[in-house]
């Protein structure tokens, strides 16, 4: 063997550990992310500098590890078909072509991105120093492709040079639903952050308590009638109205009834100690909500549909409760929103918001009854009717049996599953077409 042959396969050699390093450099870049990278630099002072450098710049380091990658791949298959071409004479660019590809995609491709996706951390605190100096040494070239790239960007109308790799909400989602199933974090993990996602695109009217449901004292009234309520209750805020439950006055506290009566004073009214009401909108986000809570120091909003009359009330508890769970107290007589019985059917209260009811019975209402919010109005939609106490509907693969039926009212209902069949098909093609 020549010294010519040798020399070839010894740079062919050193091409091939090159193009592994930046298939390995590139592949851990984007599995790992900007988030990742910061995290990283908390993780490793040592490497903060760098990793900081990386988080900031991965479009740049990317377009490195891609031109530094043809490179190295076009000088290793020169150097092979040279080498060929001396060993096999007129055969040899096609042995070259044979082993090249071989070579390339399974020892410079395949494995090397498959070493970084497992080992991502690894390969990076690895391969960053030597970046860099790629990134130097490279400068000039690096530079010539961004300015095409910002051309080219101009003339199609899209950015070709920023590099984002933060994550939608969805994904969010999907990962930590994905993390959830692994054991990765806990099921109650799992719901405080897709409530802190979904929180966003909640409105107040999905949280709020109905003005069917609301405590109210006239403001008329003094305050024997005032402790009554509050003792019925259990809460430390009442509404106050004037004639009627669509005018909200004002707001009476527990703690401004006390300090009168510590004194004696019985012939106390509730216009005088009564406090000035908020108002919001039943379409408005929860996120808006909380922070118009945050900033007035309230902790109580009177929720006002389209016509100007009550649709009920929303607490900061209630904002709360979106994200971390129900909160119960020693004062809390609330029935479990949804239980399940020993014959495997479900005992839910009608207000239980139809998102709840699907996570809770792997069934996707939400999605099918899109105009109706809860329970009780995903039977009206159904029967198109009020149902009577003890009437059976099916739906799907569902049987459906309202068990409290008050004033046009539904206040409980029992759900079974009874399994698919023709029949329920049709109907269930027929509540999604209404």
């Amino acid at each position: 063997m020549s010294s010519d042959v040798a020399g070839s396969i010894i740079l062919l050699a050193v091409l091939l550990v090159f193009s592994m390093y930046f298939s390995m450099t590139e592949t851990s870049i984007t599995a790992a992310g900007k988030g990742k990278l910061l995290a990283m630099a908390d993780d490793y002072p040592h490497r903060r500098k760098g990793l900081l450098w990386l988080s900031d710049n991965i479009a740049k380091a990317i377009n490195v590890t891609l031109i530094g990658n043809n490179l190295v791949n076009i000088g290793a298959s020169a150097a092979a078909t040279a080498a060929a071409i001396s060993l096999f004479g007129s055969a040899g660019p096609l042995a070259a072509v044979a082993v090249m590809t071989v070579l390339i995609v399974i020892f410079c491709e395949i494995i090397p991105k498959n070493i970084a996706i497992a080992k991502r951390e690894n390969v990076l605190l690895f391969c960053l120093p030597f970046l860099r100096v790629c990134n130097f040494v490279l400068a000039p070239v690096t530079f010539i492709m961004q300015m095409i790239l910002k051309i080219i960007g101009k003339i199609t109308g899209t950015d070709m040079v920023s590099y984002s790799s933060l994550i939608s909400r969805e994904e969010i989602d999907h990962i930590v639903s994905e993390s959830s199933a692994g054991g990765a974090l806990e099921e109650e993990e799992r719901k405080m952050i897709h409530g802190v996602i979904a929180f966003e695109d909640t409105r107040v009217s999905e949280v709020m308590a109905p003005r069917t449901d609301m405590y109210a004292i006239d403001e008329s009234d003094g305050a024997e009638e005032a402790v009554k309520i509050f003792i019925e209750s259990g809460h430390s805020r009442i509404p106050v109205y004037n004639e009627d439950v669509d005018n909200i006055t004002g707001i009476l506290y527990a703690k401004d009834l006390l300090a009168p009566l510590s004194r004696g004073e019985k012939d106390i009214s509730v216009r005088s100690i009564m406090r000035k009401p908020m108002y919001v909108p039943e379409t408005m986000k929860t996120d808006e909500v909380l922070d118009i809570m945050k900033k007035s120091r309230k902790h109580m909003a009177i929720v006002v549909d389209e016509y100007g009359g009550t649709a009920g009330l929303v607490t900061l508890e209630d904002l709360i409760e979106e994200i971390i769970g129900d909160i119960q107290d020693e004062y809390d007589k609330e029935t479990p929103d949804i239980i399940k019985e020993r014959d495997g059917s479900y005992i839910v209260q009608g207000q239980v918001n139809l998102e709840d009811l699907s996570e809770a019975l792997g069934y996707p209402f939400d999605n099918i009854f899109e105009e109706v919010d809860t329970l009780a109005g995903m039977i009206l939609e159904i029967t198109g009717n009020f149902p009577s106490s003890g009437q059976v509907v099916a739906y799907g693969p569902w049987e459906i049996k309202a068990l409290n039926v008050q004033n046009h009212r539904i206040l409980e209902a029992r759900i079974k599953y009874i399994g698919e069949n023709k029949e329920n098909d049709e109907e269930k093609q027929q509540g999604a077409g209404r």
